[in-house]
């Protein structure tokens, strides 16, 4: 009689996919804990309490674990599905565990009301992982995404290469952007042989001023020159470091190989500027698909830094100039309308502008020349009427949002207003937008509030009479 066992192998697959999912609504998404453990003469009574979402690497096993029990092609698909991303991380140590060596013991702590207290190592759930990796490779085999947190440190970055380097069919791999300093040059080349290896993620962190004090914490082997970039299709930096942070010279040494980029996603650092961007942008002009970039400043977000980087930069020309390029959201130090120029642009969606301070490319005083902002605006709503496929167009200069297909200016004119006495006078709409555009208000302090919009006219009718400013 034939049974499940006879299906081919594509259809057992998706029987099973299927039992994973109503696993998923019977099986705790939450974590449990309890209360911090009485100490000896303590009259603190331990609760249990709600710690939070099971991590999704851990669910996956716990939908999947049951699997594997029956027959060794099952046991293959579960150990596949969980363990294909894996969630690497130091944890807190200092834990109060109850001690459940005998149940003699046992009884006596309950009795007494006492935990005796027990140190967790830090590092142990990563060590375990690290052991069963090497010592069972086949599962090794399985991992296609490896994310790691919580350990920056030069003695604790050997794990990241001990896990990284049993795991040969990775597909991305997320590190901390130390592991750029402290990998040596064999870890960093094994790593870069792997043949799936398409995406590289440095997640950057500020660091604790006893970890800054070590010296041991500034080592840099230098392996960038040596490292061929050239089939990394994506890569990604986010966040910002006071320690060794990823910089212009380091994007411009990647540069040289790294040919074939698709996605390039960098934000919320300050060290990375348009220099060390233009560099990635031509070496990858005819792949690049996708390109953010939100970097930050000391006044937030909303003030990104105005310096710019290389005054014979005009990256206006280069980003009209990629072929494939797509989604584009991306801050730049000036702008002109040679950025709307060429109407053969692949743009669709939105197209996110942030223009850091007044300026524009060759016009570095916007305030007092309105006339070539508007001339950035009508190259934009050119180009929107040649494309006609839903293209969008926002720019954003300091705390205000040009819309340039409704032709509205979004912002809060709330203290404008009162400074003109209500002399000026907008009308003003209902705006659900935000400093970002869609994702509504958040961040900087001084930005929150009321949003309305108001005509492009109106707007540079206030503006000539000093009631709104781009700055300030």
């Amino acid at each position: 009689m034939p049974s499940i066992e006879d299906l081919p192998f594509e259809i057992l697959s998706e029987i099973l996919s299927i039992a994973t999912q109503l696993n998923s609504t019977e099986t705790p998404s939450y974590t449990y804990g309890l209360t911090q453990a009485r100490k000896t003469l303590q009259r603190t009574q331990t609760q249990i309490y709600l710690r939070g979402r099971t991590t999704p690497d851990a669910l996956r096993w716990d939908l999947v674990n049951s699997f594997r029990l029956v027959n060794s092609r099952w046991h293959q698909w579960a150990l596949g599905y969980a363990m294909k991303e894996m969630y690497i991380r130091k944890w807190s140590g200092g834990e109060r565990w109850l001690y459940k060596s005998t149940e003699e013991q046992i009884r006596s702590s309950a009795a007494a009301g006492v935990f005796p207290v027990v140190y967790q190592h830090p590092y142990t759930s990563v060590k375990s992982t690290v052991s069963l990796l090497r010592d069972y490779p086949h599962i090794a085999q399985h991992v296609r995404r490896v994310w790691f947190n919580g350990i920056y440190q030069f003695d604790t970055s050997r794990y990241i290469f001990d896990v990284l380097g049993n795991c040969t069919n990775l597909r991305t791999a997320a590190i901390p952007w130390t592991s750029l300093r402290y990998g040596t040059e064999e870890d960093w080349k094994n790593l870069m042989s792997f043949p799936q290896l398409t995406s590289i993620e440095f997640l950057a962190v500020d660091l604790k001023d006893s970890l800054l004090s070590a010296d041991v914490n500034h080592t840099d082997n230098n392996v960038l020159p040596s490292l061929d970039f050239s089939r990394i299709t994506r890569l990604k930096i986010f966040g910002d470091s006071n320690l060794s942070p990823i910089t212009d010279d380091d994007l411009i040494t990647i540069s040289r190989t790294a040919t074939s980029l698709q996605e390039i996603h960098i934000t919320s650092s300050t060290s990375i500027t348009i220099k060390g961007l233009a560099a990635l942008v031509s070496a990858s002009r005819t792949s690049l698909k996708l390109l953010e970039y939100k970097p930050l400043s000391d006044s937030g977000f909303t003030h990104p830094s105005s310096v710019e980087s290389h005054p014979q930069i005009h990256i206006c020309a280069l980003l009209s100039s990629c072929p494939k390029l797509e989604d584009l959201a991306i801050t730049l130090p000036t702008a002109c309308s040679e950025l709307f120029s060429d109407h053969s642009v692949a743009w669709h969606e939105t197209i996110r502008l942030r223009i850091a301070g007044s300026g524009v490319c060759r016009f570095p005083t916007l305030d007092a020349n309105i006339a070539e902002f508007s001339k950035l605006l009508e190259s934009a709503r050119e180009l929107l009427a040649k494309k006609k496929n839903g293209l969008g167009v926002e720019i954003s200069v300091g705390k205000f949002l040009f819309d340039t297909k409704t032709r509205l200016v979004h912002g809060n004119y709330k203290i404008a207003k009162t400074v003109s006495e209500m002399g000026w006078g907008p009308l003003e709409q209902v705006s659900l937008k935000g400093p970002y555009g869609a994702t509504g208000l958040y961040g900087d302090e001084d930005v929150k509030g009321e949003w309305s919009a108001i005509s492009e006219e109106e707007f540079w009718e206030g503006m000539r009479w000093g009631f709104v400013k781009f700055d300030g």
